[in-house]
Parts: structure tokens; C-alpha cells; sequence
């Protein structure tokens, strides 16, 4: 979901410019003509006006009428050309439309038409007409005495055969026939002369005349420019097909296709080719002939090999190969100078050839679910100017293997991970009753020192104060340890211990390789640890079935919701995902699938150690460097660095200030061979790899480089730590105060650990140790601000005046379970608003896990959108502009129960989209941080006003999905909406 590896449908290659030349045709037509749009008004009669002879498109559309106003049979001798009745309720078209024998274009889609009468051919001079989105079964006879007829649409209806007379159209260019249930290609279709466009999508041809394929009478329609095919059940292709030499667009998607005919290069027009999801497993040669293809689309097949003279395809801009098998690119594809999209996430590679800089037009780029070790995945993630600028670097220097790893130990407070980590790594303990209570501790460690295999280690608190940063150290490319303390697990406890981690693990880094150790083993006799270690395996397996259980009944309702009708969505809200359109619930299958597809590597058995007697440490080494070391499990230490980047983190690690400049960073480069201008992505690599903080997109921050992340994590363990006497201790030192001062410390620690606030002189003596300047504090302020662990609630916009204090919040203390400052939803209560207001509420729903501290880091990213607010623990009281807003979090209350955020505000009925465009800034900001989850599953629904409105216990969610416009009209128009269990 994130960047540009966000997960799109691949099987939609831009429908809508398929059918620009149709669209643009019409609006020409009608752009000079004179218009009238009618609608009801609080469902009373729709009447005509008196006077319109000069009207010459009269629009009704969209108001759900079954029968048509008085007098439009009168217009049979006035100028109307265009009639549009489309989205009403008309069981047939009525009598008075076929009076109107002028009429050039009629829309009559969904609507409820079951059939249409012989009466037809009385609208002779009709060049369009659109019948989609009906009941229709059949067309009748007369239809075929439409001789001008230029366009037909009947698609979305349940037609099983045309009529022979529909060979006699000689005008008709395009004919829409999309999902409907002809199971044979109708032959009728190849008399049609001047036919252009034919979208037979949705067909299945099941026919003994098919047998998945096509009739080989195919070849007679010469004229056809675009032809669609998509999910039509389709085999194998005849070379009849390859007889079509004026098409331009083909689409085959969703069939059984593995080969293309032989003759297939013959298509010298084709522009656009889309054969995804088939069962391609060998490249398709014939395409290659293609020479003017200009769009690729081969998602969702099984190809293993790309040929190098995939580099003949010279006016390839869009090229798809997501989803399948590939195990690396042909050095040829970097020729393919027009490329502006090449997608090829999902698949095997772990090499990008050389020279990939070459494709510099390419503007979405996807590549994630990759073993990408030259580049890394944290080069490739950034776009193409980073790959280029890494080959470059490359080429530089010597290449550098084996990097320094990244190893993370987290689990429960008084699991054991400190001490484990001490032993792990021989480091002095003096006490069998070492605890982790310095929060958060990074340590170096030469795991071996021959083969050159050192590790960072992140030993993670398991207090739970320090879970609004934790998430800031699990990152792709790690190695996780889960600590167990097996003598205190209880088995009813086990989503404590161990299943929440897996969730957490799982969210934030997707396919991750966990090694589960049990501690304490000295205090448990042999048959305690093989049944705990077997209930944690048990469990454990219990746990991903549920989960992927879960996962297939969601992608089996979304393909419920597929094969429906789209209006059948949209009409009724008590549908599942009620208008959500078909592109978006695939986008929404596309992620499902993903998550399904990149579950966490669990090692097993649990490895049980002691750390009294140090028994199965080495075993546990031996463990970790066998996994490292595992280009399939664990292709990181394989990945392949540019020396000069590899030196710039050695040397980075030795100066002992808390930060560097940039140009005291640029130095130390020059020292690893590195020029100014190839720093910035070599900086960048380090900070997305999780070796140094460097914030190019920050205006302040952008010229430092936060390089000691030891004496970094010293200070973030100053503020998270909740101890008030720790806190205290460092604000008196060794220093003897009065009594006076010691009170006012009292004040303001008691102030922190309750409503998170603190001055910046308070600030700065905590931190004493580290700042040593004013613009040391100014600098770790702003990267708190920037990491979104606190905000400035009076920040000057001028110099300070003498006296002024500056005083931070650190939103995660806050204690209180309401704001304080309440007045306005005192007034218009949000919970239950008064009459004269519409409420407005989006909410964010997560069934698996919530992930810790987003709350806390949404309250301090929203402040800059803000005014007035006021804050409580779970809950915001703020205003944007005038327009007040509600933002809430709402903890699982059982097991099954999701935890909820939500937005809300509220407005009179006129000015509602003013409410609507208040909260927009702020969902935006959510969906930012939601995006640092890639595998966190979370729904989103807009709740229904009038539920709200009448108190409703379970208001109607819509879906929110992609929300925009139309789902805001849905939440305040629809009326009376009741639900089950409701009166």
C-alpha cells in the first residue's frame, strides 16, 4: 500500500483510454448542442417546462421515475436529438419515447428493461443507443432496421442469442456486449462491415462450436480496431484471429491462455496487448514482432524467463510483469528508452542489470515482493535515479558483500532478552539478575570474525511504555528474535506472549524470518518444557490458519461482490461494499492476496536456552549465522553495496557527537572516495536500511545527519521510560537545590507523566548528558516532531520575547479520558447531535492488531492542520477553521472486537461538504502513517448521518474504500436506512 509499490489492479490497463475516441465523439457531438437536465424535488411529479422548442438534449437521468412527465410525446416535432432516461426504474421503454422518430441518441441504462418491443424500429434515424445495466434476455427482429445506428451498448443484461437481423446494421461502428450470457461468439457479428470497437468480455463460450476458442469466421471482421475478450473463458487463439490486421487494442485478460498463434506478429497495428492472468509459462514469441506495441500488460501468469530481445518492443511505454515467476531481467530491457511504467512486483529477481538508469522516463515503478540484493530493496524502493545513482557508485568502487546485519530481540518485559543478548553476545554480565531497564540498547556484534559477519542487535523493552518507538526499529532485512520466559507462559496467555509479537511482526514487515527462543529453562523440569514448547508450536499454527482462514472468506466475499452487477452494489447500501466499483474491490483482492502471500517465516521448534549456564547459546549462534547465511530464507547478507557506501558507515560510526552536519557527513564521505554529489544516496540507502537517521524531505533536518543512534536511543529513552523518580533524579543531578525549586520539579514531572507536557528548559536539563547547545535541543525537538512523538503547543512564529516559555506535549502521557475543553460538543453533542446538524464520521476498523502508538503519533501530525484542541487519552477535541472535528480511539473490548479510530465532525445540512473538506487534511495524514504497515489489514467505512442523526446503537457503515465524493453523498442522502436488529 505504500509509495509507488502501492497495490494496483493489474488486470485494468486504463480502460477508460481505450474508449477516449467513443468519448470524445460523443461530447464533440453534443457540445454545441442545447441542453436541459431535469430532477424531482423531494420526490414530487417531474413536469416539462412549457417552452422547449429550442432543446435539444433533455437529460431525466437519475430520478428514479417509471413512467415519463406529461407531454413528452409532444416533442415530436421539436428539436430533441438526445434523450436521457438512464438510472430509473422503467420496466420498458415507454410509448411516448417512440413518437420522438428524430431522435439521434437514446440512454435508457439502468434501468429494470426486461425486453424491448418490435415498436424499436420507429426510432429510425437513432445513432446510439445505450441499453446497458438491464433485465434484457433478448433483443428483438427490428432492432436490425436501425440502419443508422452507429453505436449499441447492451451489456450487463442476460442475453443468450442475437437476432440474425442484426447483420443488416451497415453503420455500426461500436457494439458493447459485455457480460451477458452468450456462450458462443455470435456470427451475426461477422456481417457488421463497418464494426470498430467490440467488447465481448464476460461471455463465457462454453459452446461444443467453441470449445474455447473462436470461430475461425473471425477473420471476415477486418475492420474491428479495438477488441475486448477479457474473462471469456478463451484456451487457445486461432490464427484466423492474426487476420485482423487493423486492431489496435486487444484485451485477453482472465483467460487459459499458454501460447499465441503462430501468425499473431501479423497485428503490425496492435498498440495495446493485455494478457494477464493466463497461464503463460514461456515467454510468447510471436509478440515480439509487434514492432509499434506500445502497452504490455502480462500480470498474473507464470513466466520464469524474459528474452533479451524483448529489447525489439522499442515503443514499449507501459510494460507489466508483476505476479509471476521471473528470476531475472534481460540486460536488454534498459534499451526500452520509452518506458514509463514497468511493474514487476511479485516476482524472483534479485539482480537488476546494468545501466537501469537508462530507463529515466519510467514514472511508476513497482518492484517490492522481490529478493533484491544488487540493488537492495531499500535502493529499489526509492525509484529509478537511486538505482542509477547505486549502479554508478558501483562502478566507482569495489563491490562490498556481507554488510552488517540488523538483528532484533524483543518479547515480553522480564522474558529474558537482555540477558540473552548479553550471552548471545559475550558480553560481561556480573549478575544472573540482569535487568533490561534501560529501555531500548543497540550493541555491536562480530558474530564471526573470519567470514566477516557482524550484526547490529536491537534489544527492544518489553515495558510497554516504549511501545509508541518500538515500531521505529522493525524494518525489511532483519533477522527476529522472539523471547519466551517459558516458566511464567501459560497457554490461555499465548496471544500475550507470543501471538500479539507475530501480528505486530507481521504488519510492520511482511515476510520476515522469526526465531522463537524459550528463557528460564533452568527453572522448568523436561516434561514442563516439551509440553510448553509443543502448546507454543500448536498455537502458533492455530494462529496463522485463523489468520489465513479470515483472509480467504475476505477474498471470497470480495469475488461474491465481483460477479454481482455493479448497480446491484450501488442501489442497494445493505449490500457488501455498496458502490465500490469493480477496480477498487480488485485493488482491494490484489492486497488481501498479498497479505495472504507473505506470512512470516517462523523457525521452529522453539530453542530452548539458559542463560545461568549459557546451555544451547552456541547452539542459538550457530542458528542465527546458518539463517543469515540462507540466500532463500534470508537473501540480505547476499546483497551487494558499493564499498564507498559501506566505508561511509563504518566511518560514520566512529565521531561520538550526537549528530553531524551535512557537510561534516560530506567530509567523512570524501574520506570513503565519495563527491559531494553522489552522497545524498548513499546517505539515503543508510537511512532507509536503518543505519543513520537522514530526512531529505525535511527543511531543517535535511541538513544534519543523526548518526550515533546509540546516544539517539539514549535520549528517547529519557522520555519513555515513566518512572518518575528516574526523571526526577536527573533533573537535581548531584546538585543540593532549595525547596522551593524541588517542588516546581515535582510539578512539572507530575505534569509530564500526566498530560505529557514539558517546557524546554525542563527538557534540556533531562537531557543533559546529550545537549550541550541550544541548537543540539532545537535539532532533537524537530526530529521528535518529525518522528511524531511530540508537538509544540505555543511555538513562537517570531524571536522569543524575554521570559517566554515554549512548552512541548508529548501526546502518549496524556492521562485524562476526556479533554477538558468541551464546550462546543457540549452544545451539539457528536455522539447524539442535535436536529439541526448533519454528523459526518469516518472510522478506521482493525480486526488483527492495532499498531502501537499510532494514536499518539496521529495526534502530533494533525496539529499542524489544527486550532483549539484539546486533548485525552483516547480521544481529541480540536476545530479547523470554524468547522469543529472529533478524533477517537476506541481499544478492542474482547477478543473478537476490532479497535477503532475515527474522524468526525459535524455542520447544518448546507454547509456539510465544508465539514467534509476539514476532515480531509486529516484522514490524509492517517493514511500516511498507515502506510508505514504494508501488511496491516484495516477496513475503512464512512457511517451513515442519519443512523447517527436518530442515535442508531449500530449506525450503517459504507464502504470507504478510495472515499471521495460519492461516498459522502451516500452517508447524508440515503434516508431511512435500517438495519437488522433496528425498529
Amino acid at each position: 500500500m505504500a509509495g509507488n509499490d502501492a497495490c494496483n489492479n493489474s488486470c485494468d490497463p486504463k480502460t477508460a483510454k481505450l474508449w477516449r475516441d467513443a468519448t470524445l465523439r460523443t461530447r464533440k457531438l453534443r457540445s454545441n448542442l442545447r441542453q436541459l437536465t431535469l430532477s424531482c424535488v423531494d420526490k414530487s411529479k417531474l413536469s416539462l417546462p412549457a417552452d422547449m422548442g429550442d432543446v435539444e438534449v433533455l437529460n431525466l437521468g437519475n430520478n428514479s421515475l417509471e413512467e415519463v412527465p406529461d407531454g413528452l410525446q409532444s416533442l415530436c416535432a421539436g428539436n430533441v436529438h438526445v434523450l436521457i432516461l438512464r438510472r430509473n426504474k422503467f420496466l420498458n421503454i415507454p410509448s411516448a419515447v417512440y413518437h420522438l422518430g428524430r431522435l439521434t441518441e437514446l440512454d435508457m441504462s439502468h434501468n429494470r428493461l426486461s425486453y424491448l418491443t418490435e415498436a424499436v424500429s420507429l426510432l429510425g434515424h437513432l445513432k446510439k443507443l445505450c441499453l446497458s445495466h438491464n433485465q434484457l434476455h433478448t433483443l428483438p427482429g427490428q432492432l436490425g432496421m436501425l440502419l443508422d445506428l452507429e453505436e449499441l451498448d447492451v451489456s450487463f443484461n442476460q442475453i443468450t442469442h442475437l437476432p440474425d437481423t442484426m447483420q443488416g446494421l451497415p453503420s455500426l461502428r461500436t457494439l458493447d456486449l459485455d457480460h451477458n450470457e452468450l456462450y458462443s461468439f455470435p456470427q451475426q457479428l461477422f456481417h457488421l462491415a463497418a464494426l470498430e470497437e467490440l467488447d465481448f468480455s464476460g461471455n463465457k463460450m462454453l459452446g461444443s462450436s467453441c470449445s474455447g476458442s473462436l470461430p475461425d469466421g473471425i477473420r471476415s471482421m477486418q475492420s474491428l480496431k479495438i477488441l475486448w475478450l477479457s474473462s471469456t473463458g478463451l484456451s487457445m487463439l486461432p490464427n484466423s484471429l492474426c487476420a485482423l490486421v487493423n486492431l489496435e487494442s486487444l484485451m485477453l485478460d482472465n483467460n487459459n491462455l499458454h501460447t499465441l498463434p503462430e501468425g499473431f506478429g501479423a497485428l503490425q497495428k496492435l498498440k495495446i496487448l493485455n494478457i494477464s492472468s493466463n497461464a503463460f509459462q514461456d515467454f510468447p514469441f510471436p509478440l515480439l514482432q509487434l514492432v509499434d506495441l506500445e502497452e504490455l500488460y502480462m500480470s498474473h501468469n507464470r513466466l520464469v524467463v524474459l528474452p533479451e530481445v524483448i529489447s525489439c518492443l522499442t515503443k514499449l511505454v507501459i510494460l507489466w510483469l508483476d505476479n509471476n515467476q521471473i528470476r531475472y531481467l534481460p540486460d536488454s530491457i534498459v534499451e526500452l528508452g520509452f518506458l514509463e511504467e514497468l511493474v514487476l512486483q511479485g516476482n524472483q529477481i534479485a539482480m537488476l542489470p546494468d545501466f537501469f538508469g537508462k530507463l529515466s522516463k519510467v514514472n511508476i515503478w513497482k518492484i517490492k515482493d522481490n529478493p533484491l540484493i544488487q540493488p537492495p530493496y531499500e535502493v529499489c524502493m526509492k525509484g529509478i535515479p537511486y538505482i542509477a545513482a547505486y549502479q554508478k557508485e558501483l562502478a566507482h568502487s569495489q563491490p562490498a558483500v556481507k554488510p552488517r546485519l540488523k538483528l532484533v530481540i524483543s518479547g515480553l518485559k522480564d522474558a529474558g532478552k537482555t540477558l540473552l543478548r548479553l550471552c548471545l553476545t559475550d558480553e560481561q554480565h556480573t549478575s544472573t539478575m540482569v535487568q533490561g531497564y534501560k529501555g531500548i540498547e543497540i550493541t555491536n556484534w562480530t558474530a564471526d570474525a573470519e567470514r566477516g559477519l557482524t550484526f547490529i542487535v536491537y534489544d527492544l523493552a518489553g515495558n510497554q511504555s516504549y511501545d509508541i518507538i518500538k515500531p521505529f526499529f522493525l524494518s525489511p532485512g532483519a533477522l527476529y528474535i522472539l523471547v519466551v520466559n517459558l516458566k511464567s507462559y501459560v497457554s490461555k496467555y499465548f496471544y500475550t506472549h507470543v501471538g500479539y509479537f507475530l501480528h505486530l511482526i507481521t504488519a510492520k514487515v511482511p515476510h520476515a524470518v522469526v526465531c522463537i527462543v524459550g528463557t528460564h529453562t533452568d527453572l522448568c523440569n523436561e516434561q514442563e518444557l516439551e509440553e510448553k514448547c509443543l502448546d507454543i508450536h500448536h498455537q502458533i499454527a492455530m494462529q496463522v490458519k485463523r489468520d489465513l482462514e479470515t483472509l480467504q472468506n475476505l477474498i471470497k466475499t470480495v469475488d461474491e461482490a465481483l460477479i454481482q452487477d455493479f448497480d446491484l452494489r450501488a442501489s442497494n447500501p445493505h449490500t457488501a461494499f455498496y458502490g465500490v466499483s469493480d477496480k477498487n474491490l480488485r485493488r482491494k483482492k490484489d492486497h488481501l492476496q498479498y497479505l495472504m502471500n507473505n506470512r512470516l517465516q517462523i523457525l521452529s521448534p522453539v530453542l530452548c536456552v539458559s542463560c545461568l549456564d549459557c546451555s544451547n547459546i552456541k547452539r542459538l549462534r550457530e542458528k542465527l549465522l546458518s539463517v543469515a547465511e540462507h540466500r532463500e530464507i534470508f537473501p540480505n547478507l547476499h546483497r551487494v553495496l558499493p564499498k564507498s557506501w559501506q566505508m561511509l558507515e563504518e566511518l560514520h560510526f566512529k565521531p561520538q557527537e550526537l549528530w553531524l552536519t551535512w557537510w561534516d557527513s560530506a567530509r567523512l564521505g570524501l574520506q570513503a572516495g565519495l563527491t559531494e554529489d553522489r552522497m545524498h544516496s548513499a546517505l539515503s540507502y543508510l537511512h532507509e536500511s536503518g543505519k543513520l537517521l537522514y530526512f531529505e524531505d525535511n527543511h531543517t533536518l535535511k541538513e544534519y545527519v543523526f548518526h550515533n543512534l546509540t546516544k539517539l536511543i539514549d535520549i528517547l529513552n529519557v522520555f519513555f521510560q515513566r518512572d518518575a523518580t528516574v526523571l526526577f533524579a536527573k533533573l537535581t543531578g548531584d546538585t543540593t537545590i532549595d525547596g522551593l525549586k524541588v517542588t516546581q520539579l515535582h510539578h512539572y514531572v507530575e505534569g509530564f507523566l500526566l498530560h505529557g507536557l514539558l517546557p524546554t528548559h525542563i527538557i534540556r536539563s533531562l537531557l543533559k548528558p546529550h545537549i550541550k547547545t541550544h541548537e543540539d535541543l532545537q535539532l532533537i525537538l524537530e526530529l521528535l516532531e518529525k518522528m511524531g512523538l511530540c508537538y509544540c503547543i505555543n511555538k513562537p512564529k517570531t524571536k522569543l520575547l524575554n521570559g517566554t516559555t515554549v512548552w512541548y506535549k508529548f501526546p502518549c502521557y496524556v492521562k485524562n479520558e476526556v479533554p477538558h475543553e468541551e464546550a462546543w460538543i457540549n452544545s451539539t453533542n457528536i455522539s447524539g447531535s442535535c436536529l439541526a446538524v448533519e454528523q459526518l464520521q469516518i472510522e478506521y476498523s482493525f480486526p488483527f492488531i492495532f499498531p502501537p502508538g499510532l494514536f499518539a503519533r496521529f495526534s502530533v501530525q494533525i496539529n499542524s492542520h489544527v486550532v483549539h484542541r484539546s486533548d485525552g487519552k483516547f480521544q481529541i477535541f480540536a476545530y479547523r477553521g470554524k468547522v469543529p472535528l472529533v478524533v477517537s480511539y476506541q481499544p478492542a473490548r474482547g477478543a473478537l472486537q476490532p479497535d477503532i479510530l475515527s474522524i468526525a465532525s459535524h455542520a447544518s445540512l448546507p454547509n456539510i461538504w465544508t465539514a467534509w473538506q476539514a476532515i480531509t487534511p486529516l484522514v490524509d495524514e492517517l493514511n500516511a502513517l498507515l502506510q508505514e504497515w504494508p501488511a496491516l489489514y484495516y477496513t475503512v467505512h464512512v457511517i451513515c448521518s442519519k443512523c447517527l442523526k436518530r442515535g442508531s446503537p449500530n449506525p450503517h457503515p459504507f464502504p470507504g474504500h478510495r472515499w471521495n465524493k460519492h461516498s459522502f453523498h451516500c452517508c447524508i442522502n440515503i434516508v431511512g436506512c435500517e438495519h437488522l436488529g433496528e425498529k
